[in-house]
């Protein structure tokens, strides 16, 4: 699901998170998100949060690695964009994931597909209308345990070509939800 993965993304923090962020996202993922195998956690999985960590907390090897990306953690401003790339609160990853979802007026159920995703919220592609502002639930097929709040913050409509319309939606959710890729995977 996740594509093109860095040191920062893997730990969950952004380019110029201090030492003591980077050591928290650290502890967090191997003990509190249970990603340690002795807690049952994937041992790849694992492995690239040691590297990461490994890297992001030595002084020296994080600013070789941030050279090899392109830009230093120091220069990302906290406005905006560095190099056209967009800052965000939360690292994003791909998906193409099915989802069913309800909008709050209205008690019936509609297919979508999330496009990428977050610990703060999802993109959806339906064929069902969607208006900013309204309450959503959304859940993996046939999985309402696993269902999940949100806003729709912003959305837009195109047509892929002229016998359809697409609509797409930007989704914060209610809450933080740490275990997002799993919900998505069942």
């Amino acid at each position: 699901m996740r594509k093109g993965r860095t040191h920062y993304d893997v730990l969950g923090v952004s380019r110029d998170a201090p030492e003591e962020v980077i050591s928290a996202a650290y502890r967090a993922q191997m003990l509190s998100l249970k990603k340690h195998p002795d807690l049952g956690g994937d041992t790849e999985e694992a492995m690239l949060i040691n590297k990461a960590y490994e890297v992001l907390s030595d002084p020296r090897a994080r600013n070789e690695y941030d050279r090899t990306l392109g830009t230093t953690g120091a220069g990302v401003s906290a406005e905006g964009t560095e190099g056209g790339e967009e800052r965000r609160r939360a690292p994003r990853y791909e998906a193409d994931a099915p989802v069913s979802f309800c909008v709050g007026h209205d008690n019936n159920w509609h297919t979508a597909r999330i496009t990428d995703y977050s610990v703060l919220g999802v993109r959806i592609r339906s064929h069902s209308p969607l208006a900013e502002g309204e309450h959503v639930v959304i859940a993996p097929p046939n999985l309402a345990s696993f269902a999940l709040h949100g806003t729709i913050k912003w959305t837009r409509a195109f047509h892929p070509n002229i016998f359809e319309r697409v609509y797409e939606a930007g989704i914060e959710f209610s809450d933080y939800v740490e275990d997002i890729e799993q919900r998505l995977a069942t």
